[in-house]
This record gives structure tokens, sequence and C-alpha cells, in this order.
């Protein structure tokens, strides 16, 4: 658990930066607006209801690239170290770090903390990441605290708590200021193996924000549509609590249209154990128990904070009607449209069919994934004749019946040039044993014609 500590403020002469190994002066070539506080005193706790969500969260994005130790890092940005400074265990000693770049610290100690602070000139979203040890034994924690000049105390402002092997995540819109960042071990440590961390700054981002954890994940149930959402960092994760009334199944959409991006949808269960993903651009038909869900989009490489994404949860209802666009049949009969033989306009087949349409549920909107079966009779016999498929993701659907036998030619059309001998014979279309409503429910199937010219 962390200290409180009751802060008051003493403005240093210069910024300081202390290190794993110790302190060291910030050069001009790492300006801040202003030095980070002293703190001093007391403890700080964790609300008690962000320690009640203590599940695995997998992971599927790359990890943080070229991680860097703090002094190794301070190196790099033209700092000195002192290897004789106070470990960074408590906010008096918290050691100054720069948004957008990573870094790599240790905890050496049972229930260990480690600090930091950061400052940052504009306001917009912070998203602070921590790659935690993978490790069933060891969970650590990640918080976030603003300065508050003012009262000279910290303000904590979020605090992620996933179990152990899983990455910690916090989003906040912040205005310009001093902030506090503190890596936690809540169960166990491992003193030979580094965490990582960063914090970016995003200038713009969506409305939905924040939404970068479960605690702030937006709530949904059964149909939904999301529009108008980006990604505006790599490290940015956007979060549904998505609630499914009844035993139902959902065509599932991730659109992305942002250049050079890839972007994924990853569905998991209460418990966030993973159910599976979606990737941009794709059509999935999933059925889900009544239940509690949890959905997050990510990026799995750019990100663009100007392009938005959309993402569809449409659930299956059964089809009501069907609209027959075509009916295929051998070139010599099959006009490519409806004829008539005065009898209405009707589609015309002889020894194979191939019915393609779209079916539409009680709304009119496309019912996808459903069951579709076709059914002619012949005079001859009065055979039954069918076939089956199973609509897409758009509700269309094609269907097949080959073999037919041959038509009696009960019926007569007198054409200019020869005549026409057919039967009309009956086409219904079914689903899940359903008749269903259809545009076309006779065809003209032909015998044969005889050459007599006027």
């Amino acid at each position: 658990m962390l200290k409180k500590w009751f802060l008051s403020l003493a403005i240093a002469g210069s910024a300081l930066l202390s290190g794993l190994a110790g302190q060291a002066e910030a050069s001009a070539s790492v300006p801040l607006a202003a030095a980070p506080p002293v703190v001093k005193g007391g403890e700080l706790t964790s609300p008690a209801d962000f320690k009640s969500q203590r599940d695995a969260l997998p992971e599927s994005r790359k990890p943080l690239e070229a991680p860097l130790s703090l002094d190794k890092a301070a190196r790099g940005q033209g700092l000195s170290v002192n290897v004789n400074a106070a470990l960074n265990n408590n906010p008096n000693n918290a050691i100054q770090v720069v948004t957008g770049a990573v870094y790599a610290d240790k905890i050496t100690e049972e229930g260990g903390q480690r600090w930091y602070v950061f400052q940052t000139n504009a306001p917009g979203k912070l998203t602070a990441y921590l790659q935690t040890i993978p490790s069933a034994s060891i969970d650590y924690d990640l918080h976030l605290f603003r300065y508050d000049p003012a009262t000279s105390s910290l303000v904590e402002q979020e605090t992620s708590s996933y179990g152990p092997q899983s990455n910690e995540q916090i989003s906040r819109i912040a205005p310009a200021g001093i902030y506090f960042l503190a890596v936690s071990a809540y169960a166990g440590f491992d003193a030979n193996t580094s965490y990582y961390f960063t914090v970016v700054e995003s200038p713009s981002y969506d409305a939905a924000e924040p939404d970068d954890n479960i605690w702030h994940a937006q709530q949904k149930t059964d149909s939904f549509t999301v529009s108008g959402q980006t990604i505006d960092n790599s490290l940015d994760a956007d979060w549904i609590k998505y609630t499914v009334t009844a035993a139902k199944s959902f065509h599932i959409k991730l659109a992305n249209s942002a250049p050079g991006t890839t972007y994924q949808l990853q569905i998991f269960n209460q418990n966030l154990g993973s159910l599976g993903t979606v990737d941009q651009n794709k059509d999935v038909d999933a059925s889900l128990t009544p239940g509690t869900y949890y959905l997050r989009v990510v990026s799995l490489n750019s990100f663009n904070a100007s392009v938005p994404y959309s993402l569809t949860f449409s659930e299956y209802k059964a089809p009501a009607s069907v609209e027959i666009v075509s009916i295929k049949s051998e070139p010599n009969v099959d006009a490519g449209q409806r004829i008539n033989y005065g009898e209405g306009n009707k589609w015309r087949i002889q020894n194979y069919m191939t019915v393609t349409g779209i079916a539409k549920d009680a709304s009119g909107a496309p019912a996808f994934n459903a069951p579709i079966t076709v059914y002619i009779q012949t005079k001859l016999n009065n055979k039954i004749y069918s076939g089956t498929g199973t609509t897409s993701s758009n509700g269309t659907f094609s269907v097949a019946i080959n073999g037919i036998q041959p038509a009696i030619g009960q019926n007569a059309f007198y054409g200019y040039a020869s005549t026409h001998y057919y039967d009309i014979i009956p086409l219904l279309v079914y689903s899940g044993g359903t008749q269903l409503n259809a545009n076309d429910n006779s065809l003209y199937h032909f015998a044969y014609s005889i050459y007599s010219p006027h």
C-alpha cells in the first residue's frame, strides 16, 4: 500500500532528477517551466474500490520498445547522475521524468513503491502506462497524482490495479501542471527484473475519453454503434462494458479507414479472460450468452487522432421476408430477367437454377447468418427439389438446385416464331422451418418449344 504524504511546497533552485543510482541535475537541454516540489511526511492510500478488481488482463500489443534505465536515460538527456542520492521510494525523492520517453526501474523490497514527477505545459489527455513484471506472484499497481499548489498537497487522480501479469494503464483529461506517478508493489517484488513505464501527452482526443481502463469503460447493452472515436496515441485503449440481456447472436464490425493503422477489437468475459478478437474491416458473427463482457479497441501499430473508427454490434433477428434478386438457369432459357407468358412476370428455369437474394428481418434490416432453404415442386409426380444456404453479414444468399427433372409442358405460349410449352411451379423460401414472404412465389418451368412462324 502507498504511504500518505502531507506536502509542504519547497521549490528548489534547479530541477532535480534522482535515478536508480542517484540524483541528477537537469541541464539547459531539458528545460522545465518550474522545478518539482519537495514532498514531506504522512501516508498516501489508494481508494478501496479500485482494489476490488484484480483480474489479469491479456495484452496483445507490442511491448514498449527500447526501454532505458533511469540513469541511462538521464545521461541520454544530457543529465549527470549523483550516485549518492536517496532512493525514489517516496514523493520527496521523486525522479523527474519527461513525457514521451520510456523508463525502466525496479522494486527491491516487499510493499515497495517508486515515485516520479513530471510537468506539462498545456492541457490535454495524459496516458500513463506500466509494463509490469511477467510473474503470477508479482502484482504492481500504477497511481497518478496532481500537485495542488493552492493547498501544497497531492490529489490522487487515478489508480490502475489489475491483477498479476497485467499491464496497468491510466488516462486523464488534465490541465497543465505538475504530476506525480507512483508504482507500488501490491504483492511480491522482483529486485532483478525491471518494469517499464511511460507517460504520453495527447493534445487531440475524442469525447469519450478518458476510457483507457475498465473502471472508465463506456456502458453499452445489446445492439449498439460507436462512431466518432479515435485512437489518439499508440497506447490508447478504448473500453466498453457490454451487457447482453439474453442469449443472442450479433454481427460485429470494426471499421477503420485511418491510413497506415491496424486497429483491433478484443473481447473479454467479466473476469477479463480473452474470448477472441475482431480485426479491422472484418465481419464477424458471434453468439453471446447473457452476462457482462468487456470490449477493448486498440492499435497494433500506429494511430491517427483525427480519423475516427466505428464499432457496431448488430443483433441477429430471424428473417421475415426475402427479396429475390435473380434466378439463373441454362443459357437457352435464362432471359436474365423475368419474362411474361401472359400469366405474370416470372423467372424461367429448366434443368437447374441458382437463386440469389436478400433476407430481411421484420424491421427490414438484413438478417445475417440465417439458414435459407428454397423449394420447388415440379409437375411430374409432384416431385420436390430443394437447396440450402446461409445469409452473409449483409443478409445476401445464393442457393443452387441441380438435376431438376423435365417439365410436362401443360401450358403453351404462342410466340411470333415458335410455341413455348411450360409448367407453372411453386417457389417457396423457408428459414428455420418458417416460410418467408417473398417477392416471387412461382416460376415458369420450361419444357420445349416448336418452331411455328406466322
